[in-house]
């Protein structure tokens, strides 16, 4: 029993010491790799053998907490990850003959998870070796000739990291790979925030940007497989996490610049709309009223409040709103539509799931002028705005039609000395109307010479005005389909 222990103590300087050598094997392996990569003839057998060896040291209990370690580590994930990206740059050189796009191509296609392991490493060292970390630091910023060759290595390897961050960025932007770029322009961000120690805007608000291209990019891909009848399940599933990390990443993103004080209108409006997109309309009120506050002559955000007042039936609201737009854009055709469909509505209510009829408001007259007015207006501003024109068009025919209709039905109440006199003058002003709206639904019609809707509503309005023989012809347009 003696012999064993005391075999089993001295074996146990001799397994420190062959973990020790781990760590001297990488460094060296390392370092001959370097040598090779300088020479112009990369040697990737070294660089493999560095990085087995750094692995079992940092499986070791007395070599895995060493800050040492890991900055070799570091040194190797980084190796590796500049390999691949020099041979991602050697492929660009058959795409492209511009040298700074040739690197864009490189950045965007080279795989990142050395370069992320790089990094780890660095954070890893932070907190295992502060004071080692402060010693690189200040070798960075008072000169490196205080730190030795190996501290130099790595100092410089943290401060590639730190500026490369954009490069990659901007490499994944441009290869559409938007989830990637969004997260290394956020870094970059809070690197530079870091470094330069004022805020870097431009990198928060192009991780913004990317963020909100991982939806618009996963919406295209997702409608046409869904508009081909081509959709599977993956791809289902795949649309909904991109959906999910699109917005979970924009309202990170664009909240960071709100609370560093250096939004704008966009940011809010881009997690206004991310919060619907999730359901979220609590959310999506309280951050546009934030936005409201902080940027109240914004037009989008005065927009995206008008619409979810009418969304919730809040008339009253959206018409303030809609009364401050067109103050401030008193040529824009869709705010005069929008405000005389609102007018029409309160004119013409009607009940709430079926449908149905409701009593005229007393201030109908109002109602119906002000409605009249403001699609008027709506016509005479959409002459370059087709859509826009045949809603202006038949929402105005239509109104006119449905208050003929009115007219020639309603109902005379109390006592009336001549009735016939008072039909008569019914009818006459319902057929006023009647032909009022004509015109303006075969002016929509010729925008939109397909429209059944349209050619119905003529078709009635002809046959009640008398027009027979236009009846006839637009009852034949119809039957066939033109």
């Amino acid at each position: 029993m003696k012999k064993l222990v005391t075999y089993s103590i001295a074996l146990l300087p001799f397994v420190g010491i062959a973990q020790k050598n781990k760590v001297q094997t990488a460094w060296r392996s390392l370092n001959d790799y370097e040598a090779t990569v300088r020479d112009g003839k990369p040697d990737l057998v070294y660089l493999n053998k560095a990085k087995d060896a750094i692995d079992i040291a940092l499986a070791n209990e007395e070599t895995k907490n060493q800050g040492k370690t890991h900055a070799y580590k570091a040194r190797i994930s980084y190796a590796f990850y500049q390999s691949e990206l020099t041979a991602e740059l050697k492929k660009a050189e058959a795409v492209s003959q511009d040298k700074n796009e040739r690197v864009l191509i490189a950045y965007g296609n080279a795989p990142l998870t050395n370069f992320e392991l790089a990094n780890e490493e660095v954070n890893k060292i932070k907190e295992l070796d502060p004071k080692y970390m402060e010693t690189i630091q200040e070798g960075l910023t008072k000169g490196t000739s205080m730190l030795g060759e190996d501290d130099v290595k790595f100092a410089l390897l943290v401060q590639q990291i730190k500026m490369e961050g954009e490069n990659i960025a901007q490499g994944k932007y441009k290869a559409k790979k938007y989830d990637e770029a969004a997260d290394y322009f956020y870094k970059t961000g809070f690197l530079k925030t870091m470094i330069f120690k004022a805020k870097d805007t431009a990198s928060f608000m192009n991780a913004c940007i990317a963020a909100s291209k991982i939806m618009s990019n996963a919406n295209y891909t997702y409608n046409i497989a869904k508009n081909a009848n081509t959709l599977t399940t993956p791809e289902a599933l795949s649309y909904e996490v991109a959906k999910k990390t699109s917005t979970s990443k924009i309202i990170e993103y664009n909240k960071k610049m709100i609370d560093f004080k250096v939004a704008s209108p966009y940011n809010y409006d881009n997690i206004f709309n991310a919060n619907l997109s999730k359901g979220d309309t609590s959310a999506a009120m309280a951050i546009l009223a934030k936005g409201r506050t902080a940027f109240p002559n914004d037009m989008n955000l005065l927009n995206s409040e008008t619409n979810m007042f009418l969304a919730r039936g809040k008339q009253a609201e959206a018409l303030t709103n809609l009364k401050t737009s067109i103050e401030k854009d008193p040529n824009n055709s869709v705010l005069y539509l929008v405000t005389g469909n609102i007018y029409d509505n309160m004119a013409n209510p009607k009940e709430k799931g079926t449908g149905k009829d409701l009593p005229k408001p007393k201030e109908f007259d109002e109602y119906f002028k002000t409605a009249e007015t403001n699609y008027t207006k709506a016509v005479e501003l959409s002459t370059s705005n087709k859509e826009i024109q045949y809603n202006s068009l038949y929402n105005l025919g239509a109104m006119y039609n449905n208050y003929g209709g009115y007219l020639q039905n309603k109902k005379v109440e109390g006592k009336i000395t001549d009735l016939q006199k008072l039909q008569k003058e019914q009818d006459a002003k319902s057929q006023e109307y009647y032909k009022k709206a004509i015109p303006l639904l075969e002016k929509a019609l010729g925008i939109k010479n397909d429209d059944k809707a349209t050619m119905v509503a003529l078709r009635k309005l002809y046959l009640i005005t008398g027009d027979e023989a236009k009846g006839k012809e637009m009852n034949e347009r119809i039957k066939g389909g033109k």
